[in-house]
C-alpha cells in the first residue's frame, strides 16, 4: 500500500502525540506515533487493514517521570474481538509473546467493562516500558476495514493515568459499507474555551564554593530556618493548537413505499456497490 493512500486517510487526525509535555505530579514521558510505513489504512480487496504504533520513552531518571505500566488504544467500541487479528508487540526490537483475550496481556475492554485503573475502553496492551530507554512497536490488523480518525490513548504508570490526546486510529464507520452515499452539509460556528496552566520543572541544583571556608567558634548561625528564597520570572508565549471537527449521528430511518411487482422494476437503478465504487 502506497504511503500517499495512508496519508490521505490521516489528513484529519494526528499522526503523533507527546504525553511528555503534559504536566502533573508524575509525568508519563512517552511519544506515540502511527507508523505509516508499516500500516495499511486503505487495504485492497482480500487484504486486512493494519495499524502499527511506535511508543518511545523520552524521560529522565527522576522521580518526576514514571515508567509505563500499560496503555489503552481507544478503538471503536463496536469492533468485535474476532475481527482483531495478527497482534504483535516488540520491545526494544525483541518480539514479545502476545496472549489476546480476557486475562491476557492484550485485552479488548468495552465501554461497559473498561480498563480498571484508567476507566478507558479500547484495546489494552499490558506491557511495561522503561521511562528513559523504552521503545515499543505494537501492530494489529482488522478483518473489516474501518474509517480512520482521532482516537483516545490512555497511559497508566506510577499510579497515574494520563489521557486526552488523540491519534489516528480505527473508528466505528466501516470503509465501503455498500450503501448509497449521501452527503449532507451544515454550516456552524464552534467555540472552545482554553485554559493555560503554567508549570516549571526545577533541574538538579549545582553548588559552587565561594572562597575559603570560615571556621568560627560557637553557634553563630542565623536563625532564619535554614532557607534562602529568591524568585525567577520568565515571560512566556504559549501557542495552543486546536482542532475543530464534528460528528454526525444518523437518526431513525424511515421509508416511503413505492410500486411492488413480480417484474424487475429495478432494472434502471444503479446498484449500491456500483454507487460506492464510483
Amino acid at each position: 500500500m502506497s504511503c500517499s493512500c495512508n496519508q490521505a486517510r490521516t489528513s484529519a487526525c494526528n499522526l503523533e502525540i507527546d504525553y511528555s509535555t503534559v504536566p502533573g505530579e508524575r509525568v508519563l514521558p512517552f511519544q506515540i506515533s502511527l507508523n505509516l510505513t508499516d500500516s495499511v489504512l486503505d487495504p485492497s480487496a482480500g487484504e486486512n487493514q493494519r495499524f502499527c504504533y511506535d511508543v518511545v520513552a523520552v524521560g529522565e531518571d527522576s522521580s518526576l517521570y514514571a515508567d509505563l505500566s500499560h496503555l489503552v488504544l481507544g478503538i471503536c467500541n463496536e469492533i468485535p474481538a474476532e475481527e482483531i487479528v495478527n497482534i504483535t508487540v516488540a520491545i526494544n526490537g525483541v518480539a514479545q509473546e502476545v496472549v489476546f483475550g480476557e486475562g491476557g496481556n492484550v485485552e479488548l475492554r468495552i465501554a461497559d467493562s473498561p480498563d480498571p485503573p484508567t476507566g478507558c475502553p479500547g484495546l489494552k496492551f499490558d506491557f511495561p516500558l522503561d521511562k528513559v530507554y523504552g521503545m515499543m512497536r505494537i501492530c494489529f490488523e482488522l478483518t473489516v476495514a474501518r474509517e480512520v480518525a482521532g482516537i483516545d490513548i490512555c497511559l497508566f504508570g506510577g499510579n497515574t493515568t494520563t489521557e486526552g490526546l488523540k491519534i489516528c486510529g480505527p473508528i466505528c464507520e466501516k470503509q465501503g459499507g455498500g450503501s448509497c452515499p449521501v452527503v449532507g452539509y451544515q454550516r456552524s460556528t464552534v467555540c472552545v474555551p482554553v485554559t493555560v496552566t503554567p508549570f516549571a520543572h526545577v533541574g538538579t541544583p549545582i553548588t559552587n564554593c565561594c572562597g575559603e571556608p570560615i571556621v568560627t567558634e560557637g553557634d553563630v548561625c542565623p536563625r532564619n530556618g535554614g532557607v534562602c528564597r529568591f524568585t525567577i520570572s520568565q515571560e512566556i508565549c504559549v501557542a495552543v493548537p486546536v482542532e475543530f471537527g464534528a460528528r454526525a449521528v444518523a437518526g431513525t430511518p424511515s421509508v416511503q413505499c413505492g410500486e411492488a411487482s413480480n417484474q424487475n422494476i429495478c432494472a434502471d437503478c444503479t446498484s449500491a456497490d456500483a454507487a460506492v465504487s464510483d
